[in-house]
């Protein structure tokens, strides 16, 4: 059960939607579908208030921008971060998808703390098959570090295009202090203890 704040009755419209934008950015980690239930059901206590009604009308029909950010991430650092961080500034709500790549090694690394607030979802198979079972639509969001990137990323779309006609992808770059950072590598240098220094708390 969501624990919402208290709503002032006598707060006008305008109040109430900044409120209302307040608490769907709080409630971040929450699937869109399980929160917009809730907050209506909570609502609906104040039905005699006209405001509230006018809030409820708008939670109806609103259609939120939601991202999704898909990866192995094993781990998910600081360069996986940044481009998060980006997307965040697009999007209203942002899903971090943890796939298992059956040609990668077992995730053997906690989710760090810093995303901890955000929604996550796991999933196995086809991205296009998990973005179905969402039930809402999403922008799958690719990150990016360099050139070689774009050119594996362009190719991938052409596949996932096949397979869901449609499908908005965007690709947005790391920031470039982090360019050079791979899971891959990290998982290199762990092996003589030198891989803390790129990863999340």
């Amino acid at each position: 059960m969501i624990a919402f704040s208290n709503i002032n009755l006598n707060s006008s419209f305008a109040e109430l939607l900044k409120q209302e934008q307040s608490e769907f950015s709080l409630h971040q980690a929450v699937d869109y579908t399980e929160y917009k239930k809730q907050r209506l059901a909570f609502l609906e206590k104040h039905l005699d208030n006209v405001n509230v009604k006018a809030l409820i009308d708008y939670i109806n029909i609103y259609k939120p921008k939601i991202g999704l950010f898909p990866g192995s991430f094993n781990p998910f650092h600081k360069g996986h971060y940044s481009v998060l961080q980006k997307a965040e500034k697009l999007f209203d709500k942002v899903i971090i998808a943890f796939g298992r790549n059956p040609e990668k090694d077992e995730r053997h690394y906690d989710i760090p703390k810093t995303i901890a607030n955000r929604q996550q979802t796991h999933y196995e198979g086809l991205l296009t098959d998990h973005v179905d079972s969402l039930g809402y639509d999403v922008t799958v969001v690719r990150g990016l570090r360099n050139s070689t990137d774009f050119q594996y990323e362009q190719n991938q779309y052409r596949y996932i295009q096949e397979l869901k006609p449609g499908i908005r992808i965007i690709n947005i770059f790391c920031d470039k202090e982090y360019e050079h950072i791979s899971s891959s590598g990290i998982r290199t240098l762990e092996k003589f203890n030198k891989h803390k220094g790129y990863l999340l708390e």
